[in-house]
């Protein structure tokens, strides 16, 4: 069985973002042939989420606050999570996704995308952005990030920026979470967060392109998080919330039909950067 795997921990406007993803993806377990793959929800709140198709695997505050690290970096429990799932996912794949995100596809096809020596991220981006540049430039005047076998990193000028609001990985590649845990620790500890917040971003995309070939998840998954698409859809998750009396069903058709979806300008964007690509220009 393989393993689509949500974080909800602590209150705030990212529980209704993990159910409303949650529910987009439940569409498709009966036609997902055969049931191949379940939907987990690792959360120190369990009551929110027993009625939705999930597994809640319960995870205490006191584990919580461990998984965060030395530096307080909420995002390092995304890889203490994928981690502790392919542990316990008995060889079954595991597919992390943000709680803001949408399925437009089946899970399946981007389950069948992931393998030994092959992994997913939701999108490769192009050219690292100014202030991820910036943050690492910071890191290395000072010190030289090493792997679990104290072998250097190597952060190519050319290399491609990768957002990680989609993880999956095989089993058989699982040490990768151990990878990115420690570089992720390095950066903050040199300095990264003082110009960037995306120290697991970058590490996610250095060390699955090291170890494994990395797809793309775009098509299947949406992931809303700039704040032109968030931010309304954030109002309209309040008020389903906030409906008396409203049968579950018509509340996720309401919010279905007002998904965030990409203006056409920043789809033609994406389009454009990803025709350029396949030529040879990056940007």
């Amino acid at each position: 069985m393989d393993h689509l795997v949500y974080i909800s921990f602590g209150q705030g406007r990212h529980v209704d973002e993990v159910r409303f993803s949650v529910q987009t993806a439940a569409r498709h377990l009966e036609t997902s042939g055969g049931r191949r793959w379940q939907i987990d929800v690792w959360t120190d709140t369990p009551r929110l989420w027993k009625d939705l198709p999930v597994e809640v695997v319960e995870v205490a505050p006191e584990q919580v606050d461990a998984w965060m690290g030395p530096h307080r970096y909420v995002w390092r429990s995304k890889i203490e999570v994928l981690r502790a799932a392919l542990e316990r996912s008995e060889g079954g794949r595991c597919l992390y996704v943000d709680g803001d995100t949408w399925w437009r596809r089946s899970p399946s096809v981007v389950f069948d995308r992931i393998g030994p020596g092959r992994s997913v991220m939701h999108l490769r981006e192009g050219r690292p952005p100014a202030p991820e540049v910036a943050a690492l430039e910071h890191v290395l005047q000072r010190y030289q990030p090493v792997d679990t076998s104290g072998r250097a990193w190597v952060f190519p000028p050319d290399r491609d920026s990768w957002n990680a609001g989609v993880i999956g990985l095989d089993p058989a590649d699982a040490v990768v979470c151990a990878e990115v845990a420690l570089l992720t620790d390095q950066l903050l500890e040199h300095g990264f967060g003082d110009h960037s917040h995306t120290s697991e971003q970058l590490a996610f995309a250095v060390g699955l392109a090291a170890r494994t070939t990395v797809s793309e998840s775009r098509d299947a998954v949406v992931h809303y998080w700039p704040s032109e698409m968030r931010e309304p859809f954030g109002a309209a998750l309040a008020e389903a919330r906030a409906a008396d009396g409203v049968d579950q069903d018509v509340l996720f058709t309401r919010l279905w039909d007002q998904r965030p979806r990409p203006s056409a300008q920043r789809a033609a964007k994406d389009t454009a950067k990803r025709l350029l690509r396949r030529v040879g220009v990056r940007r």
